[in-house]
């Protein structure tokens, strides 16, 4: 099992695809931690509103944390994407190239090598979400500085510095289970696919699916949407709340991690049935 795992590991560390996501958020977030400096003035006016005429403001409100709340907030509903990369291709790419004829030759169970290659999935994954978010972190405060942050939730509610990373780590661990849960999803899609498009189109296309039902205000959507992954792709914003609602992040891990449960024994059971001469 751990030289399957430690093959998958290589092969995926060997193709180009794995360091896209990567990449776009190396180049993106500097890009967008700059233009929130170089529009300090502009953003503050805006967040200040009408509150000017109540309150007195001393200092910039704009420092690193309140940028990296605002970039992960706002680039969050676009993970999703980014998580499909790895499992679309982790199975699909090995029926489309005909190596699971020589991989299964020899003595080894099919129940092992899809662990093995689920485990890729879940790696890559929460490496890639612990990137964005600590990225986030290091560039917005590394330019920007740190301080206090405020946020708005029933109100302008400020939080001080001490009371900020430990949100952000919270906001992390949930954001995550979301990912994985697409992940999953993805995984099952290319458990029944000879390329890496179509898991990729199925996959966000329910994500899209889920979230309208989200954002719909229909009767039917409201009563549905908490049983849906994809109703907690911003819980990372429910952190930053006071007090925190923890009985929605329960809801939360038990919802995605049910969801994952159904998608992986799915794709288990196709991977491990499916003719690999078809």
């Amino acid at each position: 099992m751990i030289n399957l795992f430690y093959n998958e590991l290589i092969k995926a560390l060997f193709k180009r695809r794995t360091y896209i996501s990567f990449i776009l958020i190396t180049l993106l977030i500097p890009a967008v931690v700059y233009a929130i400096d170089y529009g300090a003035v502009s953003l503050e006016t805006k967040i200040y509103g009408q509150m000017q005429d109540s309150f007195i403001f001393i200092g910039s409100i704009i420092n690193g944390y309140l940028s990296a709340y605002l970039i992960i907030a706002i680039l969050i509903t676009h993970m999703p994407f980014l998580s499909t990369i790895i499992p679309s291709e982790i199975i699909s790419g090995e029926y489309s190239k005909g190596t699971f004829r020589i991989y299964l030759t020899r003595s080894i169970l099919r129940r092992d090598v899809f662990i093995s290659k689920l485990l890729v999935v879940f790696l890559y994954t929460t490496l890639m979400m612990f990137y964005f978010f600590f990225y986030s972190l290091c560039i917005s405060n590394l330019i920007l500085g740190n301080g206090e942050l405020i946020v708005f939730h029933k109100g302008i509610l400020l939080l001080s510095e001490d009371d900020v990373l430990w949100r952000f780590f919270l906001g992390f661990i949930f954001s995550n289970f979301v990912m994985v849960t697409v992940s999953s999803l993805c995984l099952f899609f290319s458990s029944f696919s000879k390329n890496s498009v179509t898991p990729i189109i199925s996959t966000i296309s329910i994500v899209f699916i889920g979230s309208a039902i989200s954002f719909i205000p229909i009767d039917i959507f409201e009563l549905i949407d908490p049983y849906l992954f994809t109703g907690y792709i911003d819980i990372f914003l429910l952190a930053f709340h006071d007090p925190i609602p923890y009985d929605i992040f329960i809801d939360c891990f038990s919802v995605c991690f049910s969801w994952s449960f159904i998608f992986i024994i799915m794709a288990y059971y196709n991977f491990t049935y499916r003719d690999i001469l078809e």
